[in-house]
């Protein structure tokens, strides 16, 4: 009887073991309810949006994948993402004044940009709903919608391929978007490397000539960068790099090479903008 009791009290605690045991923790989209805009313009350049819910848009196809692109940039391991083929979403839509790139308007003021041929080249994905392992931090910004690159897909490690938070997906011209930003990349070849490097990586946050996000400050406010070089690298690196607490590790995707180019940029558009004032 003693062994047949001592038995039932094992199992029993084992088993209350496993059911308080903790699950593997979710990130939930923060409003679930969320509405998104679409925005298209017609052949004769009228705008006009759609609004979706995550509901409407799962009805296009969801499956759950994992992404070791995603896994890598954010320092995570087995995150699982429920996914929509972004190439179904612009199916939806009638492209008739020459888009070819889809900007990305974020709740937190961070601005993205894919071009379509990226889309279609990569099989880019958006997350509706993400899910991580016990114990991973998650940062303000990580909500969906989320680009996603499945598995199998090897673009270049920039951080475009890691847009979250999006509001809003608005099909336009990349010639209309960057020829600002473009001309000051033609002064030099120092210039024209540090605007790629810039473009790729950073102008997501810190907006030029109304181009990009304002999630960031305005560099060429904060910055001397002809007399604040060096600690302009410095404050880069210090808040940029792969153990701050927000999960933005740009370091990764910038070298010092890459990083010295982008102030020829910043202050090549410097000196633009003081020789037209």
């Amino acid at each position: 009887m003693k062994q047949i009791f001592c038995r039932f009290w094992g199992f029993f605690l084992i088993t209350a073991l496993f059911a308080c045991a903790p699950k593997q923790g979710k990130i939930v989209d923060p409003g679930s309810e969320r509405i998104y805009r679409i925005t298209v313009s017609d052949r004769f350049g009228k705008i006009s949006s759609e609004f979706w819910t995550v509901t409407k848009l799962e009805k296009l196809g969801v499956k759950v994948i994992p992404s070791s692109y995603f896994d890598r940039a954010m320092n995570y391991n087995g995150a699982e993402l429920t996914v929509v083929s972004l190439l179904k979403i612009i199916s939806q839509f009638k492209l008739q004044s020459g888009e070819d790139a889809i900007l990305l308007n974020c709740f937190d003021d961070y601005q993205g940009i894919l071009s379509i041929s990226d889309a279609l080249k990569y099989d880019l994905q958006l997350a509706t709903k993400i899910e991580l392992g016990f114990g991973a931090s998650k940062p303000d910004w990580l909500n969906p919608l989320l680009v996603v690159v499945p598995d199998g897909k090897q673009p270049p490690f920039e951080e475009r391929y890691l847009t979250a938070n999006i509001r809003e997906l608005k099909f336009v011209r990349l010639s209309d978007y960057y020829a600002p930003l473009a001309k000051i990349a033609r002064i030099s070849k120092e210039a024209a490397q540090g605007f790629q490097v810039y473009k790729n990586n950073c102008l997501f946050c810190h907006s030029l000539k109304g181009r990009g996000g304002n999630k960031g400050v305005r560099l060429l406010q904060v910055y001397e960068l002809a007399k604040d070089k060096e600690k302009f690298l410095t404050d880069f690196k210090n808040f940029h790099d792969k153990d701050n607490a927000d999960k933005q590790n740009i370091e990764q995707f910038v070298t010092d090479d890459q990083l010295q180019r982008v102030v020829d940029f910043l202050l090549a558009l410097k000196k633009s903008e003081e020789r037209k004032s």
